[in-house]
């Protein structure tokens, strides 16, 4: 989506000619990404749930994830959205909260993942390919 934004800004300035139209596609589309990427590093590094191993639990009525002494699940009704990319599952619990699974350490596991939710969360909420 910044990517779009940013080249309409791109266009604008053809249109235009203000030089404000390509300083700020360049901040859409460099300064952004790079901010977020920098960001998402010190949250990893400050917070210490991400340093702890997460144990995740898939059933026929919902997801459960432990970690320290720290415990959550969701209903499959609570997913709002479920998509797949070529690396990873992710189940989102409302519009900034998400689950990621990567294919890889769900390894054998992922077949049967993807049953469990597909048969838990409605379909017009799932798009795994």
């Amino acid at each position: 989506m910044a990517g779009v934004i940013g080249l309409l800004l791109f266009v604008m300035f053809f249109v235009d000619h203000n030089p404000l139209y390509i300083i700020a596609g360049l901040a859409v589309i460099v300064y952004l990404p790079i901010e977020r990427y920098i960001q998402a590093g010190k949250q990893v590094t400050l917070n210490p749930v991400f340093k702890e191993t997460l144990h995740y639990t898939l059933d026929d009525e919902m997801m459960a994830i432990d970690v320290l002494d720290e415990h959550m699940e969701a209903k499959w009704d609570q997913v709002v959205k479920v998509r797949s990319t070529k690396k990873s599952l992710i189940l989102y619990t409302n519009r900034v909260t998400a689950t990621i699974f990567p294919k890889e350490s769900l390894g054998k596991d992922y077949e049967r993942a993807v049953e469990l939710i597909k048969k838990g969360v409605p379909q017009d909420r799932v798009k795994i390919r």
